[in-house]
């Protein structure tokens, strides 16, 4: 009997110290694991942080469960991270991430890509970071990460992409870098990026793009340069751009684009300029953009265009060309692309220019009435030009009309080589007429200010636009119209041939008189 209770007794203190190691066990690595988790170590579950000390918080959709989670999104608190800090260690507990999120809630707290935490993320798709303080982006901040779709870095204050900041990213389509202080882009910052498609630089201090910066973004199919302060552009800036559709230049400093400059740009659709400083363009601003489509010019300073600017570009269907100082828009500079601004998806915007009222405009009045635009149509309806000065003289559109009244002979009196419309106001006695304030202000498509008569250009009947000498070859006048003051050739040769034939008379005549004379001196 003792020895049974003897065997009991041993039983009970046996596992009475079983129990009290497996308690000290349990509890060193307890200490051990929140020790770990207060310094950062990687065994913290980053979706289930609860320390309120901890420099990033993150919340995962669906679970927290280590190992499961696929989205993230985390929230920079405390600043003065170091980039090998024990934090970024943590996302190794959520390998199967794809898409991570920073929103950075303090100045300073976050000043470079977290590639430390991105080393353990092999199947993220899309991160996105913001408000951080990320001056450079170093050579292979995104650690190489191969299914890596979308790069999201607006408002983080960059100012430097260094070479390979984006380096064998072989998935990646889309890099965003909006607003942001980029003044310098490295030519070798896009390196193995075979897939990406859209690069975007909108509101940043760009002044200058090198050459060569994107050769190795030859799949590119659209980059967003708006908001910059770019003044300079070449032949080589868009080199490798062979495949680009869409590029957005607007609210930039060009003040001029010379011949080529978009030439490599074989496949471009969308080209927009809009709000720059463009004062000239080349006659061959544009050549070998054969796919364009959609050009935008407007609010910038272009007082004229060259009559062959868009020969290059026949496929154009939308010109945007509102808010320039034109003076005048020939029918030689449309009508290259006349026939593709009929189509009801078309358009042609021309308001808030400076035109001439004169027959250079007359084209307006025929594409006004063929269109099946609204678009075209509305903005031809709003198009104004002026009559400089506000006494307008009646003399231009009542010649034809006083040379038959006054029977004139054309080639005796209007051949005359010195004679100009005001000795022929003289000839025909036609004053000028001074158009009142009353007057006018019964048409409402007028509009009397200093500067002259502004009038809407659809009121004024084609047929009574005035037609100045220069602008006789730049409209849809045929040729051999004939400005009523100069002498067509043939016309010319006439009168000359009368002049002379005039003079050899008299010149004979003089002779024989002078022959006579001297017959009757020496003879009787």
């Amino acid at each position: 009997m003792e020895r049974r209770i003897a065997g009991v007794i041993y039983i009970l203190i046996t596992f009475a110290l079983v129990n009290e190691m497996s308690i000290n066990v349990y509890a060193r690595d307890n200490n051990k694991r929140r020790t770990k988790e207060k310094g950062g170590g990687f065994q913290k579950n980053i979706c289930d942080i609860t320390d309120r000390d901890s420099k990033v918080h993150c919340y995962c959709e669906n679970t927290r469960e280590p190992r499961n989670a696929t989205k993230a999104e985390c929230w920079v608190f405390n600043g003065g991270i170091p980039p090998d800090d024990h934090i970024w260690q943590s996302f190794a507990s959520q390998p199967t991430l794809q898409t991570l999120s920073f929103n950075v809630r303090v100045d300073g707290a976050l000043g470079y890509i977290p590639t430390k935490a991105l080393l353990y993320l092999q199947h993220l798709k899309s991160i996105n970071i913001k408000y951080g303080n990320i001056v450079d982006i170093i050579s292979y901040a995104f650690a190489n990460l191969t299914n890596l779709k979308e790069a999201g870095l607006s408002q983080n204050q960059i100012e430097t992409l260094q070479q390979y900041s984006f380096a064998h990213l072989p998935n990646i389509t889309t890099i965003n870098l909006e607003d942001n202080m980029i003044i310098e882009i490295d030519a070798e910052a896009f390196v193995d990026v075979p897939k990406l498609q859209k690069l975007v630089f909108t509101k940043n201090n760009i002044s200058i793009i090198r050459n060569g910066t994107f050769q190795h973004t030859f799949n590119l199919l659209e980059l967003d340069l708006n908001k910059n302060n770019i003044y300079y552009l070449n032949r080589r800036t868009f080199d490798g751009l062979a495949n680009l559709k869409k590029l957005d230049l607007r609210k930039n400093r060009i003040q001029n684009l010379t011949e080529f400059t978009f030439a490599e740009l074989w496949n471009l659709q969308e080209l927009l300029l809009g709000k720059n400083d463009l004062r000239y363009l080349s006659e061959r601003a544009f050549d070998g953009l054969s796919q364009l489509r959609k050009l935008s010019l407007d609010d910038n300073k272009l007082a004229s265009l060259p009559s062959g600017l868009f020969e290059g570009v026949r496929g154009l269907n939308s010109v945007d060309l509102r808010s320039n100082e034109l003076h005048a828009l020939t029918f030689d500079n449309i009508k290259p692309i006349l026939d593709n601004l009929k189509p009801q998806n078309s358009n042609l915007l021309l308001e808030e220019n400076n035109f001439v009222c004169d027959c250079r405009l007359k084209w307006m009045h025929s594409l006004r009435n063929e269109t099946n635009s609204q678009n075209t149509k509305d903005s031809l309806d709003g198009v104004t030009c002026k009559m400089d000065p506000p006494i307008v003289s009646s003399a231009y559109n009542k010649m034809p009309d006083a040379l038959d009244d006054n029977k004139l002979d054309y080639n005796k009196d209007i051949l005359h080589a010195g004679l100009t419309i005001e000795t022929l106001n003289d000839k025909m006695n036609i004053t000028e007429k001074k158009i009142l304030p009353g007057d006018l202000a019964k048409d409402d498509g007028n509009e009397i200010n200093k500067k002259g008569v502004k009038r809407t250009v659809l009121q004024i009947p084609p047929d009574t636009l005035p037609c100045p000498r220069e602008a006789i070859k730049t409209t849809e006048m045929p040729s051999y119209i004939v400005d009523p003051v100069i002498p067509i050739q043939n016309e010319m040769k006439t009168y000359r041939f009368h002049e002379m034939n005039s003079a050899n008379i008299t010149l004979r005549s003089s002779f024989l008189v002078l022959w006579c004379v001297c017959f009757k001196f020496f003879f009787t």
